[in-house]
């Protein structure tokens, strides 16, 4: 292959790149805005310089590019989970690092905010997909790295890692909807919770 030919090849691979991530920069910000039902295709090519055409060169349709865009967002997530949970000595650290990693991420972010109040029903649809399975799997493999190590009790995995995500998920989603959005306030909740059970609960009123 002459330099020639290796210079278009490489030119040709850095513009399909951008112009994904162009098509998954412009698809965020238009489900944030109106939420993954009133949104269609023509409102995410609108939002690029590209051709209305293109975006079928990369996804197939807006489920697809929804997907891809959440998947983005995990990929995120679990970077800052492996830092996150890696550090923890205790059980408490472990669940709070956890904890945190996920509501911070999406209440820090006003477009990753908006996401979250504006697409809950499609975002629990994907939960299960092959491609965002990743933190479960991360999540499986920390858990029991920290039973080994004595951080965790030695209790059953799978149903750990399930009432984890499931917490967290869950609390996040009454988190987003709240005006304003305290992630400090879910955070805590979460962490109590998973740590004590309804005992370990903060009580709303003194008296109660």
């Amino acid at each position: 292959m002459t330099r020639t030919v290796r210079e278009r090849s490489g030119r040709r691979e850095q513009n399909k790149a951008e112009n994904r991530a162009a098509l998954l920069k412009a698809a965020r910000s238009v489900f944030a805005e109106i939420g993954f039902g009133a949104a269609g295709v023509r409102d995410i090519v609108r939002r690029t310089d590209l051709a209305s055409g293109t975006f079928y060169n990369y996804f197939k349709d807006k489920d697809e590019i929804f997907e891809a865009v959440v998947a983005e967002m995990s990929v995120e997530i679990l970077r800052r989970h492996r830092e996150g949970r890696a550090k923890a000595r205790t059980a408490e650290e472990f669940l709070r690092n956890h904890i945190s990693v996920y509501m911070k991420f999406v209440a820090e972010d006003p477009e990753i905010l908006a996401f979250g109040r504006q697409n809950v029903t499609p975002i629990r649809m994907l939960m299960e997909k092959p491609n965002l399975r990743g933190m479960s799997r991360q999540l499986h493999d920390d858990i029991t790295a920290a039973i080994a190590h004595g951080i965790l009790p030695d209790v059953d995995i799978p149903y750990l890692v399930g009432a984890l995500a499931g917490v967290v998920f869950e609390i996040s989603v009454v988190m987003v909807a709240r005006d304003p959005v305290n992630p400090a306030e879910a955070i805590d909740f979460a962490t109590r919770l998973m740590m004590g059970g309804l005992d370990n609960l903060p009580r709303r009123r003194p008296d109660s």
